[in-house]
């Protein structure tokens, strides 16, 4: 049996040996070896992007810096947690936050008395905590109330 051994020719021995023949598919192999190949997978889909969940629906609950009865369950008398008393100062009631700001802080525990139920039963309730922030809209609203209780106190006296 006889065996054959195999050679390799490097790229340019062979291009000294046949310099016609070689040259055209070694130029065939350059480009086919330059030129793209095909991925070996397929291309990336775009990811799935889910729809964004509804946003909850508002609360039907206010906050309690935000409450103020209707006009039908107003109370006549606001008075400062603290003392028992109405406040002394209406105008230091509430001071704004921030020196060019538009929100308000209410520097005492305002509560008032009022009468709810059928049978006008008393209660004492919280109007605004000390330290809450509150709009200037809330804060007039409360400033008129608290003006009016002390036009009434002071022509009763």
């Amino acid at each position: 049996m006889a065996t054959t051994a195999r050679t390799r020719k490097t790229a340019k021995a062979a291009s000294e040996e046949a310099p016609a023949e070689a040259s055209a598919p070694e130029t065939d192999i350059l480009l086919a070896d330059s030129a793209p190949a095909a991925p070996d997978a397929a291309p990336l889909e775009p990811p799935h992007v889910d729809e964004s969940p509804e946003p909850p629906a508002p609360s039907p609950y206010v906050t309690p810096t935000e409450v103020i009865p209707d006009e039908e369950n107003l109370s006549d008398i606001i008075l400062d947690d603290a003392t028992g008393q109405p406040p002394a100062d209406v105008d230091a009631v509430f001071v704004p936050l921030t020196p060019f700001g538009s929100t308000l802080q209410c520097t005492i525990r305002l509560v008032e008395r009022t009468f709810l139920g059928p049978h006008h039963n008393p209660v004492t309730r919280l109007l605004q905590p000390k330290g809450a922030v509150v709009s200037e809209g809330i804060a007039a609203r409360i400033r008129e109330r608290l003006d009016a209780q002390a036009a009434r106190t002071s022509t009763n006296q």
